[in-house]
């Protein structure tokens, strides 16, 4: 292994660098870990991905309807993964992993991943052309494999993500993790909760998954002492994420609006895998949900003085323009104001028309600006528990002008965005028959871990 890094991360997708179901090397150079990395000045090897992990949703879409075009452009990023690339470095100090979870951090290993490549090798033949619902398992499969073994080294030991912190013992540890565990359940599928942790299995963060947050607070309480600093974000809450957006629309009367800690009538998952209509009251009980995940968090942490929770709940909420008109905004240079809400983009008979911009167009990853903000609430943890101010702060200007999506969004973008909204309303689900055409590799995509 690589000498001791002055900082590492692991988590999921929200450090990974994930926008719009996709990562690739520009994305992990701008992922809240490496902005935090770059504002310090000090080195932080980011993933260098050779080509973006089968998934290429925005591409796709730019490049639609050319729809064998991007069946062609699947399956050519499935044979090239499946070939086990090397990275030009030794290892990444960024392991974050999109679609893990709590027990993910002390039981995923490379080897892991291996395993499942083999098992849809032995379902699926040596072409995995039809792939099909498979898609996201070979992305996670393909993603963990070569975050935690850059150089493709069959040798190389089967360590978790925590396990590699341990024997590399950084200085300081980012993590990111949870969401996974029924955050993203409650957002992009709309999901429903009791409102309280611990509920019956298959509920977003229910019995097994607090069994896993126990189990993971012992394995950070363990790691060597070499290991000053641990930073582990807070989760925002589900009413604040883009795709969750009320039904009807928000209106451009901000009177309109319910206002801070208050809540639409309905809402709906704009886009996603599946349909669903959750009352303001469910999505109250998902917001007090995740308040308590919080908590326990929190009084977890609070358990080892190394353990330091960022607020990155209390950080977004700031941002809830959807429900509070004088919540915070981003205005651009070009006459843009980013806000949390669903992501729109020029229209061909209004090309002066924007909205959103905050989360991607999944709704529910951040934009290089929203990890902009996430990177600064950790910048802040880091001066106040270390006392080490950064060179430079990241500026939401620079990560603006450094993200391709708010730069342009794709033209296709809102028509495949309401034509899928209304089969969705009218079907309940995503559309049926569809060959491998791509479309339905790509909602399979959406799904991720949620099926």
């Amino acid at each position: 292994m690589p000498e001791q890094p002055e900082m590492m991360a692991i988590g999921d997708s929200l450090f990974n660098g994930v926008r719009s179901l996709t990562i690739n090397e520009p994305l992990a150079q701008w992922s809240a870990p490496a902005q935090v990395a770059n504002a310090l000045g000090i080195p932080f090897a980011t993933p260098d991905y050779p080509r973006n992990v089968v998934t290429n949703f925005e591409q796709w879409l730019r490049d639609f309807p050319n729809l064998a075009g991007i069946a062609l452009d699947v399956e050519n990023n499935i044979n090239f993964w499946d070939t086990n690339p090397k990275s030009s470095l030794a290892a990444f100090d960024n392991i974050a992993i999109a679609s893990t979870t709590y027990a993910d951090m002390y039981s995923r290993t490379w080897q892991t991943a291996q395993t499942e490549i083999n098992d849809l090798h032995g379902r699926l033949g040596t072409d995995f052309s039809k792939i099909g619902g498979n898609l996201a398992a070979l992305f996670f499969a393909f993603n963990t494999r070569f975050l935690l073994n850059p150089t493709g080294d069959p040798q190389a030991p089967a360590l978790t993500p925590l396990g590699i912190v341990a024997e590399r013992r950084p200085a300081r540890l980012l993590i990111s993790i949870g969401a996974n565990n029924g955050l993203w359940n409650m957002g992009f599928a709309a999901d429903a909760s009791t409102g309280q942790p611990g509920g019956p299995i298959g509920d977003p963060f229910d019995q097994q998954d607090m069994s896993d947050l126990n189990k993971f607070f012992d394995e950070l309480r363990a790691l060597p002492a070499d290991v000053k600093h641990i930073y582990l974000n807070a989760l925002p809450l589900p009413s604040q994420v883009a795709d969750m957006m009320p039904v009807p629309d928000v209106s451009d009367d901000p009177s309109a609006k319910p206002g801070p800690g208050n809540y639409y009538a309905h809402y709906e998952n704009r886009f996603g895998f599946n349909y669903n209509v959750l009352t303001g009251a469910q999505v109250k009980a998902n917001d007090a949900l995740v308040t308590a995940v919080n908590a326990r968090v929190r009084a977890e942490a609070a358990t080892d003085p190394r353990i330091h929770v960022v607020p990155i709940d209390a950080a977004f909420a700031q941002y809830d323009f959807k429900t509070n008109k004088d919540a915070r905004t981003i205005p651009t240079t070009d006459g843009k104001t980013i806000s949390n809400i669903m992501i729109e983009g020029p229209e061909l008979l209004f090309p002066n028309f924007w909205r959103g911009g905050l989360m991607g167009l999944d709704g529910m990853h951040p934009t290089v600006v929203g990890y902009a903000i996430m990177s600064t609430q950790i910048l802040q943890a880091i001066d106040t528990y270390e006392g080490i101010k950064p060179v430079a702060m990241p500026t939401m200007d620079a990560a603006y002008k450094a993200d391709s999506l708010l730069q342009k969004v794709p033209i296709s973008w809102d028509i495949v965005l309401d034509l899928s909204l209304d089969i969705r309303r009218s079907t309940g689900a995503r559309p049926a028959g569809m060959k491998y055409d791509a479309v339905a590799d790509l909602l399979n995509a959406l799904g991720f871990k949620y099926d």
